[in-house]
């Protein structure tokens, strides 16, 4: 994940990033939140949008839209490229226990660890390429961060 943030999202080069408030109209039936974005300039011209689908089930489909003070409207342009982290390429699978209502011995523990937690999978981050426009839709895999970036239009 980390490498997610620091090499895909923002640039490790220590200049200067604009962030953006970003939304998502993603939400559950209750109102709350389903789809996350966090939006950056980064120092090479590129933008870069970090969505997080925070909805364990579900995956969603979404367009990206970048709203400027004038009333105009862009969106991605030309190639994007498209990192992705999901359960598809993580999954911690905790440590397995066993509870025994009295111990053998007083001074055993009642809760007994019996497997090591262990990553399965635990592959790389998917890159793929797309190609932006006004109707590019972007799959967002159940429980992931994705990183969308690229140029928009105008630049």
């Amino acid at each position: 994940m980390a490498q997610l943030i620091n090499l895909e999202w923002v640039q490790a080069a220590g200049s200067e990033h604009q962030v953006f408030a970003a939304k998502s109209d993603v939400e559950d039936g209750a109102g709350h939140d389903l789809v996350t974005a966090y939006a950056v300039k980064r120092p090479d011209g590129k933008w870069a949008v970090m969505v997080v689908n925070r909805d364990q089930q579900n995956a969603h489909r979404v367009r990206i839209a970048f709203e400027g003070a004038a009333e105009k409207t862009s969106s991605f342009t030309g190639p994007v490229e498209v990192s992705t982290f999901g359960s598809a390429q993580y999954q911690w699978h905790p440590s397995q226990t066993r509870f025994m209502a009295h111990a053998e011995n007083a001074a055993q523990p009642t809760i007994v660890t019996t497997t090591r937690g262990s990553a399965d999978p635990d592959g790389p981050i998917l890159h793929t390429k797309l190609t932006g426009g006004k109707d590019a839709i972007y799959d967002l895999p159940a429980a992931s961060v994705v990183v969308i970036r690229g140029k928009i239009g105008g630049q």
